[in-house]
């Protein structure tokens, strides 16, 4: 026993130092794609201490122990009369051995197929959600947010006059198509609502007002992001304080207000003051992230100045590279004002990459340890079949000695390996229709009980075990009947 333990602890311990070894890249790695993707606090602080090194060593000490434990009280208790019995006739050896270890095969093929299944369901809730149409044409735009001073943009036609200046100056800057200003920035999470009436329609029931979400966008803006205007017209540098009130709507506004009528001409108040009249539609943008549905939205000219809000930003589509004219612009923006602050210079492509950030970390770690499992898993089958083919030469050789193909023999020691793969796989599957469920808040249009995720990484572990199985199984086709004999 005490050598058995020995051996047994010190593999272990070297498994935890190696462990330990990938934890240090790991983390940094980790740490490096979350402080992009999201903001954590004290992310910089997650590292491999005192604490992480005391737990690596104790859960490989007692790894070694336990699991080092049943098969050395085994080899302690053996009774050499009925050793050598078993040893002569039995397939395996002694039946409870086999059983410990077909019990730890088929817990990793259970466990793995669960992490699979969860790693399928978040990969493949990711695919669709990144295939999402947002509504916005997001190659070669920049973004750069203001945060005007409020006491020097106190007045509206000041702040409006500023505005326009900027905007004006970008768009004479060579490689840039346009330029524009919103409040909102679509696929920022960032977004406004308001009450408004129609019109000729009758209060709701309840007598609280329609909800619509809002925005408030410069001259260009739909140009600039590549929203299609579908009906009426655009707000021009005319559409300011003195010109009459209009307002522009998407189409799921129409859908949910004028499902059968033309909304162009129809009046809307917001808030009980602003009489706006809707000039055009627009299409639908997802306003709060891919993964948000298309809500009503109402867009306002920011030259009327409806908001006095200090936070703006700044859009500009250009005809190569982006973040190139960046230096351009800043100083674009400095010569209207030297002073004025720019700041989370970015792509539209990085803010839809930040978008689905949180879904993306979650399916990386997911798969990572799925990943881990099936490794574990595939080294585990092969590990018990390989060992059973070792202890079944004599077996072996006697079936070829007495004219058994190699083809049976395949068949015979696949069949085992793979039977005990198959109860893993149904193990595995009820736990993973069990606790799949829990993922359901963070899947974007796929069933936590997906079939057909199920089906592919219960297909994709069955091969894994198919070819860790066939590897021994071949080995064992290969065996010297005399060979066999002899060494029996």
């Amino acid at each position: 026993m005490q050598q058995l333990l020995t051996e047994s602890a010190l593999l272990s311990l070297l498994g935890g130092a190696l462990g330990l070894l990938l934890a240090v890249w790991g983390v940094d790695v980790l740490v490096a794609l979350m402080k992009k993707d999201l903001p954590i606090p004290r992310l910089e602080n997650i590292a491999i201490d005192g604490w992480v090194l005391g737990f690596a060593f104790l859960v490989s000490l007692l790894t070694g122990i336990i699991f080092g434990l049943a098969p050395a009280l085994a080899a302690s208790r053996v009774e050499l009369n009925e050793s050598l019995k078993e040893g002569s006739r039995s397939v395996f050896g002694s039946l409870r051995p086999v059983q410990l270890r077909g019990l730890l095969l088929v817990s990793e093929v259970a466990l793995a197929l669960v992490l699979l299944a969860g790693a399928g369901l978040m990969t493949r809730s990711f695919l669709l959600l990144s295939r999402v149409e947002t509504g916005v044409n997001t190659h070669n735009v920049l973004t750069l947010d203001f945060s005007l001073n409020e006491s020097r943009y106190a007045q509206p036609h000041v702040r409006t006059d500023f505005l326009q200046q900027v905007a004006e100056r970008v768009r004479t800057l060579p490689g840039v198509k346009s330029a524009s200003w919103v409040t909102d920035l679509p696929l920022s999470d960032n977004s406004d609502t308001l009450g408004f009436s129609i019109a000729g329609q009758p209060e709701l029931e309840s007598g609280k007002p329609r909800e619509a979400l809002f925005n408030v966008v410069g001259p260009g803006y739909f140009q600039t992001l590549g929203i299609p205007l579908l009906r009426g017209r655009d707000f021009t540098d005319r559409d300011t304080v003195t010109a009459p009130g209009i307002a522009l709507i998407n189409q799921a506004m129409v859908r949910r207000f004028w499902p059968d009528q033309d909304p162009l001409g129809k009046q809307i108040t917001i808030n009980g003051k602003s009489f706006l009249s809707i000039a055009g539609v627009v299409g639908n943008v997802r306003q709060l992230g891919p993964a948000s549905e298309t809500s009503p939205e109402v867009y306002l000219s920011h030259l009327r100045d409806p908001v006095a809000w200090p936070y703006r930003t700044l859009v500009v589509r250009t005809a190569s590279d982006p973040l190139k004219l960046v230096g351009l612009i800043e100083q674009a923006v400095w010569s209207v004002n030297r002073d004025q602050p720019v700041s989370n210079i970015a792509t539209m492509e990085q803010v839809l990459a930040d978008s689905v950030a949180q879904p993306r970390i979650f399916t990386l770690l997911l798969g990572v340890f799925a990943a881990l499992a099936l490794a574990l898993a595939s080294v585990g089958i092969y590990s018990v079949v390989s060992y059973s083919v070792s202890q079944r030469t004599h077996e072996v050789g006697v079936r070829l000695a007495l004219g058994a193909e190699q083809l049976d023999v395949l068949r015979l020691v696949i069949g085992q390996g793979m039977l005990l793969t198959g109860i893993g796989l149904g193990i595995g599957l009820a736990g993973a229709i069990a606790l799949t469920r829990f993922l359901s808040s963070f899947l974007y249009s796929v069933h936590p009980t997906d079939p057909l995720t199920f089906a592919a990484v219960a297909l994709a572990l069955s091969g894994v075990a198919l070819l860790a199985t066939y590897i021994p199984a071949r080995r064992a086709t290969k065996v010297d009947p005399m060979v066999a004999l002899r060494h029996e």
